[in-house]
């Protein structure tokens, strides 16, 4: 299972550089080479992976193995030289922020590249030329060369240059993120930056692991081809530093995002009571006829507003249904069960909304004489309320549906309404 430990960090890698090509990172360079960094250490652990390397040996053809070992190490040079280009790119960045961006600052950053690519295109040269002649095999796992010493020195010169390389272009990125960080200062950003600076350093650590194989290269002519568990344990550190640091810039809008789906899943649940009762007498007010079982909304926001509404449409529906009395039903039960001043409004509304439905389930309206030809009006205090926002209206229905759900005097005129119900039931079927 150790052997399989580079391809999670690897697919992080190259995931992170999908989600940095889409993030909106303020400079546009930065966000290109952390993309282009990210996505080149990804593919290289992954094509040194040790399964990797082992599926191609497993072909009886080494030399093509020992051609991905040194495929793997191109793109590691590669993912050096991006995030060595970045350190530029972030100072151009600041650079425009405080307006100095120009003609000028945008030829330096070119010259960077080119400097960049030029660097890239030697060190790649003289790795080739020098693993070319080495001319090794691999043995089990290793690299080996013959016993000659030109042959121990080209393949150990192979794994210094690269990691001389590699340690400059950290470096310099390394440099540029200390100073930044110290003008940051404590905060959001000045973490981001922490986070990044500690990545950096578990990346340097993970190309020392590189003298390791120089030593031995020198001394035995072998040397480890594909990585190892350790530099998995390393790539998995400076892969998480690296993209928590990177991903700083987008805590507050995630967590913005978390916190809303939170709060529109608990707006979406206090509903629910006074809702349920609500559909069970009114089912037509379903905008989703077809939603039955009770999961999650997958979009709880999208979910809150269509409740709302169907709220809304019931409690236009339930104005036939209101009952005159409900005032004198809900006086005396105040009297007895006194509600909170600030649930005074709510109280009334829930009670009228309560005797309605007992009227509503039955099929049943008010008594002629009890009412006017036009629609009743709410009792006093029931007045439906209405508000700018969604989440305005949310909190508001949320409020009422406690208070019909919880309040004693709702429940009481509750039942007032429905021993009135069923009284009149019994005259009328006396009656008849």
């Amino acid at each position: 299972m150790s052997e399989l430990a580079l391809y999670p960090v690897g697919l992080f890698f190259v995931l992170s550089a999908f989600h940095f090509a889409r993030s909106r990172i303020d400079s546009r360079a930065a966000a290109r080479f952390t993309c282009y960094g990210t996505a080149l250490l990804g593919a290289a652990l992954l094509v040194l992976a040790p399964p990797t390397v082992g599926a191609v040996q497993d072909t009886g053809m080494p030399v093509l193995a020992v051609l991905v070992i040194v495929l793997g190490d191109g793109l590691r040079d590669g993912a050096a030289a991006a995030m060595r280009l970045l350190a530029p790119a972030l100072r151009e960045a600041d650079a425009g922020q405080a307006g100095r961006a120009g003609p000028t600052l945008s030829e330096f950053l070119r010259r960077e590249v080119r400097g960049g690519l030029a660097l890239l295109a030697g060190v790649l040269g003289l790795r080739l030329a020098l693993i070319t002649a080495a001319a090794p095999g691999l043995t089990g796992g290793d690299l080996v060369v013959g016993p000659t010493l030109s042959a121990r020195l080209a393949l150990a010169g192979y794994t210094a240059v690269g990691m001389l390389h590699i340690t400059v272009c950290l470096t310099a990125l390394l440099r540029e993120l200390v100073r930044r960080a110290r003008a940051a200062g404590p905060g959001r950003l000045g973490t981001g930056l922490r986070l990044l600076t500690g990545g950096l350093v578990a990346g340097l650590l993970w190309n020392a692991w590189s003298v390791d194989d120089v030593l031995r290269a020198a001394v035995t002519g072998s040397q480890d081809g594909p990585e190892d568990l350790l530099c998995a344990v390393l790539g998995g550190l400076c892969a998480a530093l690296i993209a928590a640091g990177l991903g700083s810039t987008l805590w507050p809008a995630a967590t913005g995002a978390v916190r809303g789906w939170l709060r529109a899943h608990r707006r979406y649940r206090a509903l629910t009571p006074l809702w349920r009762d609500l559909h069970t007498v009114l089912p037509e007010i379903a905008l989703d006829p077809a939603r039955r079982l009770p999961l999650p909304p997958r979009d709880p926001r999208f979910a809150l507003y269509r409740r709302i509404i169907e709220i809304h449409d019931a409690r236009l529906i339930l104005r036939q249904h209101l009952d005159p009395r409900t005032a004198q039903w809900l006086d005396g039960a105040t009297r007895r069960f006194p509600p909170p001043s600030a649930h005074a409004a709510a109280t009334a509304e829930a009670a009228a909304l309560a005797a309605a439905l007992e009227l509503a389930a039955a099929g049943a309206h008010p008594e002629p004489d009890a009412t006017s030809a036009e629609a009743p009006a709410p009792p006093t205090g029931t007045t439906t309320t209405t508000t700018d926002t969604m989440d305005g209206e949310a909190d508001h229905l949320a409020q009422l549906a406690l208070v019909y759900a919880t309040c004693p005097a709702v429940a009481e005129v509750r039942t007032r309404a429905r021993a009135e119900r069923a009284r009149a039931q019994v005259a009328q079927g006396a009656l008849s």
